[in-house]
């Protein structure tokens, strides 16, 4: 483009880059606290995310496309964090970070952020200008957007990375997928089913519910207009862009889909009911003027600082002056507004609304994916594209025709003023250069996607478990995994070991022994009968307890420790664990551990690549990789080899493989679902196919 060419764009197009340029200097005033390119803002979370952006260019380093795993999380066992979490912020993000901010991930990160409140605000003015015919109208509801209290609320107290970026994606959707409807053009379907990708590979909690959202706005529009011109293939364009999103990011949903009561977040999701949350969204901090945490507390802040969901009351405003017109004056006729949309908006607000404050338990008479959610005021976001094209409604049906350019400039200070109480003042003293040394996601992160196989096997040298079966991601598992404290007075159940088997428990550990009250002893029982005792009498704990002569009846047995002695602090003792593991078991059923493995393992591009000798002694081979069903590639010399079995260490699954002895070389690849990656891959050419043909028939017509 020469500068001719430039300056007959810039022409052409004036408005719209000035109305770019508005928006893109408010999105750099929001942002205000997180502006140190040094300290991170807000913790932990944030953190995490930087953490994962920076993984992110490590992963495209390795060859990684699409992003499937996270190098270094989690022992560098092949964490499919990208997977099932979240796609395309981080490789936006990793790109980002590679080539325009070389050396700081967090500028990376805070430039998805901009770019999510310029691409929201921007599309929520394209659709309000479509919807009221108003440009000023339209402007005032993009700040609408951009300023929520929500939205600031991900960003600047919860560091919602990935669900910030989705609400910076939904009003692409919303706009696209009601272009659809009203015009069924080619290039409204093609970009609509791009949009939806982007939010299903963004945020999949923003996606469900933006479904359910867009759907409920579509089934009262169409009863607005079910008399006045509404044809039923009119839903033809929007259904088939949504289905073309589906396929496109098939090869991210169909695991997310079919895997996920096999992961720890699905076990987290299903027992959790959101309204248990609800005290977050009580109604009068909700709709307060200001920023307040949900209940009084010594600090004055809530139990995540600043974390105030709120609606805002310039949506409630908004909702306010637009359902009194609505329903209680008549719309003046010569305001070009689209009543069936206002309506539905009203009404969509409103269910959100309730959703939010609801003092009702519907949740549970949902299904129960739906409590995916986890937190009431995630359905904020529905109030808030809702609430801010309501604004734009409420701006034009308060002013008329008589909007100028005083209108605008007040509206801006009013809309910014009023979303001021939701920028808290930043307090850290995490530094980037400390990130960056060890850029892990690390607490519930690290864990939610972890697979959870029963153990259906002894195995010797097998580390056992820290943590009950029932465990589920938070904060105190966190610590269990990293800080490896021997579980007591809990019972975990084992099968059986063979006959010819004579199994020994190893356990070896540091004793706490500053904080025994007199005398203590560790005991360890199987099926509630004691097995033997040992004296805590010294810092290093080396225990060998034979478990040829112990009776059990059944095909499995119950292990469990207790202390008995007391604690100075009352609280249980905390016994750091190195080794929990039988011995004595057949080769069959011994490993070779990780802890042995992981010395003969390197990463070459995206595979695992090892060189194993088995002996006669161990014939199971763990491996350092997270075990998954169905979604690794594995060969051993060369051969493709589909018999690979989790073997627990402590509570992770790693990945097994019955050898017989000789020196293996195995190579292992996160791969996905097959099928799923196919279809997804064939969807793009085809997509792709649709775009290029005309530009190269177009070509060929004019240079032919």
């Amino acid at each position: 483009m020469n500068f001719k060419e430039l300056k007959t764009f810039v022409e052409t197009n004036k408005t719209v880059l000035l109305i770019l340029g508005l928006y893109a200097v408010i999105a750099i005033s929001l942002m205000g606290p997180i502006t140190s390119s040094e300290i991170i803002f807000p913790m932990p979370d944030t953190a995490s995310h930087v953490g994962y952006v920076h993984q992110a260019r490590l992963a495209l380093e390795e060859g990684q496309f699409p992003l499937r795993v996270a190098p270094v999380e989690d022992n560098g066992w092949r964490y499919p964090g990208f997977q099932f979490y979240s796609q395309f912020p981080y490789l936006f993000g990793g790109l980002l970070y590679k080539f325009i901010t070389p050396s700081n991930p967090y500028n990376a990160y805070k430039i998805l952020i901009w770019t999510s409140f310029l691409v929201g605000a921007f599309y929520i003015y394209r659709l309000s200008r479509w919807l009221i015919e108003s440009q000023i109208g339209a402007i005032l509801a993009g700040i609408a957007y951009m300023s929520a209290p929500y939205f600031l609320n991900n960003i600047h107290a919860r560091g919602a990375f990935t669900e910030a970026i989705a609400q910076g994606i939904l009003p692409l959707v919303l706009y696209y997928t009601i272009q659809c409807y009203t015009t069924a053009k080619r290039r409204y379907i093609l970009l609509s089913g791009v949009s939806w990708f982007l939010l299903a590979t963004t945020h999949i909690i923003t996606f469900i519910y933006t479904t359910l959202a867009i759907g409920l706005l579509a089934l009262i529009v169409i009863r607005q207009t079910r008399s006045n011109g509404f044809q039923w293939f009119q839903l033809r364009p929007p259904t088939i862009a949504y289905g073309l999103g589906w396929l496109l990011a098939l090869y991210f949903l169909a695991p997310v889909v079919l895997m996920s009561s096999n992961l720890a977040v699905g076990r987290q999701v299903g027992g959790s009911n959101p309204f248990g949350n609800n005290w977050y969204t009580l109604l009068p901090t909700l709709i307060s003027p200001t920023s307040l945490p949900p209940a009084p507390s010594e600090t004055g802040f809530a139990p995540t600082y600043g974390l105030h969901p709120a609606v805002g009351w310039i949506f409630l405003a908004a909702w306010g002056v637009a359902l009194y017109y609505a329903y209680s004056r008549q719309i003046p006729a010569r305001l070009p507004l689209n009543r069936p949309y206002l309506i539905g908006l009203l009404w969509v607000f409103f269910i959100a609304f309730f959703a939010v404050w609801s003092p009702i338990d519907f949740w549970k008479l949902l299904p129960r994916q739906l409590w995916v959610t986890q937190f009431t005021f995630r359905i904020l976001t529905h109030v808030m594209w809702t609430g801010a094209l309501l604004t734009g409604y409420a701006v034009v049906l308060l002013f008329r025709k008589r909007l100028d350019l005083r209108h605008l400039v007040m509206g801006i200070l009013i809309i910014v003023i009023a979303s001021r109480p939701w920028l808290p003042v930043p307090i850290s003293t995490a530094k980037v250069e400390d990130l960056i040394k060890e850029p892990l996601f690390r607490y519930s992160g690290a864990l939610d996607y972890l697979y959870r196989a029963p153990i259906d096997k002894l195995y010797g040298k097998a580390e056992l478990s820290l943590l009950p079966v029932d465990w589920t991601p938070g904060y105190a598992t966190w610590d269990v995994f990293i800080g490896s404290p021997l579980i007591l007075e809990a019972e975990l159940r084992y099968p059986r070991w063979e006959k010819e088997e004579k199994p020994v428990l190893y356990l070896q550990g540091e004793v706490p022994l500053e904080n025994i009250a007199g005398n203590a002893s560790l005991i360890v029982q199987v099926d509630g009968r004691t097995v033997d005792t040992i004296a805590l009498t010294s810092r290093d704990l080396n225990w060998r307890v034979p478990f040829d002569q112990v009776s059990v009846g059944g095909e499995d047995f119950g292990l469990k420790f207790l202390v008995d002695g007391a604690t100075n602090n009352g609280q249980p003792l905390r016994i750091k664990v190195h080794r929990l593991s039988f011995e004595g078991l057949l080769p069959k059923h011994t490993l070779i551990p990780v802890t042995e493995t992981q010395k003969h393992c390197s990463q070459k591009g995206i595979s695992t690549v090892c060189e194993i000798t088995v002996n006669q002694n161990a014939e199971i081979v763990q491996l350092p990789i997270l075990y998954y069903s169905k979604l690794l590639k594995v060969w051993v010399n060369n051969q493709r080899f589909s018999q690979y079995f989790p073997v627990h260490y402590r509570d992770y699954n790693l990945v097994g493989l019955s050898l017989k002895p000789g020196t293996y070389q195995i190579r292992v690849t996160f791969h996905g679902l097959a099928w799923a990656n196919w279809v997804s891959g064939l969807t793009w050419l085809g997509f792709l196919g649709i775009i290029i043909t005309p530009l190269v028939q177009k070509k060929l017509n004019i240079n032919p």
